[in-house]
């Protein structure tokens, strides 16, 4: 089974959850006596077993596909209280304890309330985060709802997108005496070594989880769009260039500290000011500005 958080940190959990497993059976073993076959209900296993079964399921489930924070953590140590408590229950239905030890029943029945607490307070968590994420979604989609330009990988909206809205902020602008916009260009360097070193699967996944902080760490009426590959467009709304390199700074900390990129692998920021009359002129400029700006790099051999 492939895990997909960094560090390997899905592992780590996973083997602590078999550890757990593990440590019942021992105190099982050692405390109590097998049961003959004919004592075993096989009913109150499939039970028992099945809903154990499921618990599991559900925390390699939240281990493997979602991201690491607060809401992952909850959910993990609530499964795992219920792990432990469980496949005691499970277990007795094999193992015979003395009736003067009660540790083994007290270990089946309290970690079980507890963790139904713990995964009361990671659903309230839950919540509170899909409240965030939908209304980055609706700071995504501003005006324009063309689902037809949505990248598939990031879930970001592409070029032609980010096209319209630097043109409704230039003809706003014109009407205002606001800031104007700001346009930045963000790229991963050396993105190919990375997909040739870890695979293309690993550079996807960088990738998603590049949009999904950006998205996050941006302002609501901020949009962000995959242009291609590991280039990305940012709109920055009545922006002056100086609040927009503040922004971009942390975005550029946060962005390299989250994803643990490799020593060749850093990002690349350039921003524009935008006093162009059309977005096509804009975007050129921005790119132009990037190109001026990456011709006079030193190259080190």
């Amino acid at each position: 089974m492939r895990f997909t958080n960094s560090n390997f940190t899905g592992d780590w959990r996973i083997l602590l959850t078999i550890a757990i497993a593990l440590l019942c059976l021992l105190l099982s073993s050692q405390l109590g006596s097998l049961k003959p076959l004919a004592q075993i209900d096989p009913f109150d296993l499939l039970g028992e077993g099945s809903t154990l079964f499921l618990v599991i399921l559900a925390v390699v489930f939240v281990v493997n596909h979602r991201p690491l924070g607060n809401v992952t953590n909850l959910f993990y140590s609530g499964g795992l209280l219920l792990i432990f408590s469980m496949t005691l229950d499970v277990l007795d239905e094999f193992f015979h304890y003395p009736d003067s030890l009660r540790l083994l029943s007290w270990l089946e029945s309290i970690p079980q309330p507890v963790g139904l607490v713990i995964f009361g307070f990671g659903a309230l968590e839950w919540r509170r985060e899909n409240k965030m994420l939908t209304r980055q979604l609706k700071a995504r989609e501003k005006n324009l709802r063309s689902h037809q330009w949505i990248d598939p990988l990031t879930s970001l909206y592409t070029t032609p997108y980010f096209i319209k809205l630097v043109e409704r902020e230039i003809a706003l602008g014109q009407n205002t005496s606001a800031e104007p916009a700001v346009l930045v260009r963000v790229n991963f360097k050396n993105f190919t070594q990375y997909n040739n070193e870890r695979g293309t699967k690993a550079g996807d996944e960088l990738l998603h989880r590049a949009s999904e902080l950006m998205v996050l760490l941006l302002r609501p009426q901020d949009c962000v769009c995959r242009e291609h590959s590991d280039h990305f467009l940012i709109l920055l709304p009545q922006t002056s260039l100086s609040q927009a390199n503040n922004l971009m700074k942390v975005i550029r900390q946060n962005l390299s500290s989250e994803l643990n990129l490799p020593t060749y692998t850093s990002l690349e920021i350039q921003t524009h000011r935008v006093e162009e009359v059309s977005a096509a002129d804009a975007i050129n400029a921005l790119h132009k500005q990037v190109e001026e700006t990456t011709r006079y790099v030193p190259r080190v051999n």
